[in-house]
């Protein structure tokens, strides 16, 4: 991508140190590299047959979680971290919740996909992975003029997981933000089970969609579903009933946009109009619809409800493969920051996409110069649009288009050429 030759120099020693740093602790890595005979990055192009396909993530044999074959497990997972995984005792995991928590007992904090449209993937991260995420999150809400004077309500929208990620996000916002009688969270148990869960819903899907879905099995499901949604309309309802109460005071909202929209209406049910919520309220919201249909304006109908003026919403565009988030600005454009290195790639992955009149479009890549725990390098599923000059905000370098969309959603699917390639050498792994 453009920039003075002092950047693109820059950005190119940086790309190699961690290069030369990760080569001998990324087993798939060494392979990889091996292979294409690459032993130092001395241009941007040299890094595209080292950036490893999201799907990489999910390359392991369905077949280990259906038997519990955990150690197996473990050395797959092994062969894409930078640290090892090794005597890691899986003697009692019974389900794939059980199996991340023996990982981590010994600083594994594996990040996983909820799999709602199939196979889940697994990224191993260290905590310092972690602590550079929960500092990067505080940086850019301080950027954005938020900041942690504990005088804030603070109310996590979205239902419990269990999972320790959001926890530790959750419990960040909450220490850093909200005020000692701020609004309690609605009652009940800590979540648990949400990988088992997941992997039923993954697998009852797959058994609707080919028809072999037994009546028994199907009522089981529609039950267990039934009474998730119900829990998370209870806490939903809490957390309006607290608005109303504490209308006129400031609150911090975090959570996806799905959830913040049927809060909305149940605020509306209860009798609330928009302008009656008068608070200076701020909110965070990362992802996207999660594959429900909302109204074209969705996000206007929650920012005047909840009283969101743009100035005190963090929005951004991120992923699991990422320590790093892309902030939105007032003009709507993702930037990106110093500790990222954007690729933009072909349709298929093999080569950087041409650019004109200062733009470029086609297959979104990162390396993430901050991750610890594997290698920083992905080749996402999506589709972006960048401007290379300057934004009107008045910020410089990089930014990436609000419309972004999967080619996995495209009539062209989501084919990147060198994925099968990396999925086999870790089945090589696992057979050795």
């Amino acid at each position: 991508m453009s920039g003075t030759t002092t950047q693109r120099d820059e950005i190119v020693e940086r790309l190699d140190a961690r290069f030369q740093e990760l080569r001998q602790q990324v087993p798939v890595l060494k392979q990889r590299a091996d292979d294409e005979g690459i032993t130092e990055i001395a241009r941007r192009e040299d890094m595209i047959p080292l950036l490893f396909p999201h799907t990489t993530y999910k390359s392991y044999p369905e077949s280990l979680i259906a038997k519990g074959q955990w150690a197996q497990l473990n050395r797959w997972l092994d062969s894409l971290s930078a640290h090892r995984v090794e005597g890691v005792d899986v003697s009692d995991v019974v389900d794939v919740d059980g199996y991340i928590d023996a990982l981590e007992a010994v600083g594994h904090l594996v990040s996983s996909s909820s799999g709602t449209s199939g196979k889940s993937s697994f990224l191993n991260k260290s905590v310092q992975d972690r602590e550079v995420s929960m500092q990067n999150m505080l940086d850019c809400l301080t950027d954005l003029g938020i900041h942690r004077d504990n005088s804030w309500h603070v109310i996590p929208v979205g239902p419990e997981t269990g999972l320790s990620g959001h926890n530790a996000l959750r419990d960040l916002i909450y220490k850093e933000y909200g005020r000692p009688d701020g609004i309690e969270r609605p009652s009940g148990a800590e979540a648990s089970g949400h990988y088992a869960y997941m992997a039923r819903l993954s697998a009852m899907r797959k058994a609707m969609a080919d028809g072999t879905a037994a009546p028994d099995e199907l009522a089981t499901h529609e039950a267990s579903a039934a009474a998730r949604q119900a829990e998370n309309e209870r806490r939903l309802r809490h957390w309006a009933e607290q608005i109303i109460e504490h209308r006129t005071e400031k609150i911090f909202f975090n959570s996806q946009f799905p959830n913040l929209f049927r809060l909305t209406e149940i605020l509306r049910e209860l009798g609330m109009k928009e302008g009656d919520i008068t608070g200076e309220n701020a909110m965070t919201a990362g992802g996207g619809l999660k594959g429900m249909s909302l109204p074209a304006d969705y996000q206007n109908q929650i920012f005047r409800m909840l009283n969101i003026d743009p100035s005190r919403f963090f929005h951004y565009y991120s992923m699991q493969e990422l320590n790093i988030r892309l902030p939105k600005c007032a003009s709507g454009r993702y930037h990106v920051p110093s500790e990222l290195v954007l690729f933009v790639l072909d349709k298929n992955g093999e080569a950087l996409a041409p650019e004109s009149d200062g733009k470029v479009e086609g297959r979104a890549a990162f390396f993430d110069t901050t991750v610890d725990g594997r290698w920083g390098g992905t080749i996402t599923g999506d589709k972006i649009s960048v401007e290379l000059g300057d934004c009107s905000c008045g910020r410089t370098g990089p930014t990436v288009d609000a419309d972004i969309t999967r080619y996995s959603d495209l009539a062209d699917d989501d084919k990147i050429t060198c994925a099968g390639t990396t999925d086999a050498y870790v089945r090589g792994f696992l057979e050795d």
